[in-house]
């Protein structure tokens, strides 16, 4: 196979909403009320501020203020319920990748020090988990920046809680508030109608597609595919494929536990995996990172690509693919008397410089007996005929196509069995007249119908056997000349 140069063609689609990776995703208000507040967010249905039956509405605020924080410790805040809470629950048709809080919180003089934020996939009822905690509230207001990138991804339905316990208040009237922000937290690929908020976060709810996806130019039949990991849900996964990818995973595909394999020649099936899809789709790579080395490419035809970000659901997949372009139609021979014609054909070229024609008497070790110069670029049907003058009982032929720039890649290996005669034949009365083709010595012994040898020897070019010499009867003239032999019978009677 003649070597194929890469040419990205492939495109990218992401809808507006899609943009906007790990943007604001939810809102929480801070109005004062003896009630739950207002929320919203992007893909998920958010539940406002809500108290614990271990602390009071504060009045005298515009903020979400409460009082009551007097235990010693978080053990008794807990059991008491000293806490606020609120909640997210991922939408139909979404996931949940949260990456940070924002909350600004702020006490009276006399109001708790001492605050621990948790959240529950269990609203509570088992366990929780602890995500920040800190001694030293401000008595002037903190906005805090809280990472959530610990808390596994989350699919539609569920729900995640959070409670900020707080403690160690001086008096039972010290207050602890929600305040707003300011400037406000600026919203991204929606429309909020909370103005105020004293909460935000910030993620994505739905799978967000790699961008810039590109590859490498063909080195040695491997290529690099780049993209930019979007950081948010953002395990990888690349399918590949000698047509156009079909694959489109459903919600229920979880590909934590895929195999995978870059090595072109030893590929992962897709269908063995998900259970569905092409069979000659293959899992190239599974992972977290931006790039994967692809090695061992098709020798002809398209090779095409498809990056997700795997999550239930899946993103839409960032698509790519590489064209082959100094593509081989066909390698054939033809054998001639004297000589083997090779044709080959290319679909179209690209920076070809020359095919070198190889050939080899064992197909291990090659070497040149020819050039042909090639068509540099063309998107054309192009044609090649070179031919061998040198005649081997066995020979085998290959294409070196070599670039501009010195790179190259060998085409398939031809195995030609049958070469042409050696011998030239011809009969008369009186003689039988041998005419050798190969450049190598003819031995020839000419025997009786019961083995008796009458006459041996060896010849270059030509042999003459006179018939009349020997008495009637049948004989036989055995030919050998490098390997290749023939025999020739006749009766004294001709």
């Amino acid at each position: 196979m003649v070597r194929k140069k890469l040419v990205l063609v492939g495109w990218l689609v992401l809808s507006c909403q899609l943009i906007f990776a790990q943007g604001l995703i939810g809102l929480v208000d801070r109005q004062n009320t003896a009630g739950t507040t207002s929320a919203e967010g992007f893909g998920i249905s958010a539940v406002g501020l809500s108290r614990g039956a271990g602390i009071v509405q504060e009045t005298t605020s515009s903020d979400y203020n409460s009082r009551g924080f007097i235990d010693t410790s978080l053990a008794n805040a807990k059991t008491n319920n000293d806490y606020v809470q609120f909640s997210l629950e991922v939408n139909t048709g979404s996931v949940l990748d949260l990456n940070e809080m924002k909350i600004r919180l702020d006490r009276s003089n006399t109001g708790p020090p001492n605050c621990q934020l948790e959240y529950s996939l269990n609203a509570f009822s088992s366990s929780s988990d602890s995500i920040f905690s800190t001694s030293s509230l401000s008595a002037w207001g903190t906005t805090f920046t809280i990472d959530l990138t610990s808390i596994s991804a989350l699919t539609a339905g569920d729900v995640i809680t959070f409670r900020i316990y707080a403690w160690g208040a001086t008096a039972s009237a010290g207050t602890l508030d929600i305040e707003g922000f300011s400037p406000p937290y600026t919203a991204q690929g929606w429309t909020p109608t909370v103005t105020d908020p004293g909460i935000a976060f910030k993620g994505c709810t739905l799978p967000v597609d790699p961008t810039s996806v590109s590859n490498s130019s063909l080195t040695g039949n491997s290529t690099v595919i780049t993209w930019n990991n979007p950081s948010c849900l953002s395990n990888m996964v690349v399918v590949g494929a000698a047509s156009a990818v079909t694959t489109a995973p459903s919600a229920s595909v979880d590909p934590s536990a895929w195999s995978a394999s870059a090595d072109w020649s030893s590929p992962v099936s897709v269908y063995s995996q998900m259970g569905s899809g092409s069979t000659t789709e293959y899992v190239l790579y599974r992972g977290s990172g931006s790039s994967i080395t692809i090695t061992n490419l098709p020798t002809s035809g398209t090779f095409f690509y498809k990056v997700y970000t795997e999550f239930s659901s899946w993103s839409s997949g960032a698509t790519g693919s590489t064209s082959l372009p100094v593509e081989l139609i066909s390698f054939t021979a033809t054998q001639h008397k004297t000589s083997i014609e090779l044709h080959w054909r290319t679909a179209s070229e690209l920076n070809n410089n020359y095919f070198e024609v190889q050939k080899s008497t064992e197909g291990i070790l090659f070497k040149s007996i020819g050039q042909l110069p090639g068509k540099g670029t063309t998107t054309e049907i192009s044609t090649y005929t070179f031919t061998d003058d040198v005649i081997r009982p066995v020979a085998y032929y290959r294409l070196k196509q070599v670039d501009y720039d010195g790179a190259f890649t060998y085409s398939n290996i031809i195995k030609m069995l049958q070469l042409p005669a050696f011998f030239n034949i011809q009969h008369t009365s009186l003689q039988c007249n041998v005419s050798s083709l190969s450049e190598y010595p003819t031995a020839y012994i000419l025997t009786t119908i019961n083995g008796s040898v009458l006459t041996r020897g060896s010849f270059q070019n030509d042999l003459v056997i006179f018939k009349y010499l020997y008495p009637n009867g049948l004989y036989f003239l055995l030919l050998s000349s490098n390997g290749r032999q023939q025999t020739i019978k006749w009766s004294q009677a001709e």
